[in-house]
């Protein structure tokens, strides 16, 4: 994810975090107090690189760690560093497998 964007168009997040639009939409609603896109003069929602590191972070709390929505929005009130740290160490290790992997698929 470029760090030189300001902001990110729905469609985009999805991509990143290859979710559906519909989530995002949900989770906004759900998340508002840490989910704030602005919108364009034609109303789109644009995210800034917070809302979609929060987006990111509430895709691992629910699909990753099983959390319940009230289980999240908890979590990120009292212990968002906490979560981030553990998910760095969760995309390292992802990261790992993968590497992994393609040096197994390139012996074979």
């Amino acid at each position: 994810m470029s760090k030189e964007k300001k902001y990110y168009t729905i469609s985009e997040v999805a991509e990143i975090l290859n979710i559906k639009q519909s989530k995002i939409r949900y989770w906004e609603k759900e998340f508002s107090q840490f989910i704030k896109p602005r919108r364009n003069r034609k109303g789109n929602r644009m995210f800034t690189l917070k809302d979609v590191e929060n987006l990111k972070l509430i895709k691992h709390l629910v699909e990753d760690f099983g959390l319940k929505l009230k289980g999240a929005k908890q979590y990120l009130k009292y212990k968002k560093s906490e979560i981030e740290a553990k998910i760095a160490v969760v995309e390292k290790l992802k990261n790992i497998k993968y590497k992994l992997e393609e040096l197994r698929d390139s012996i074979d």
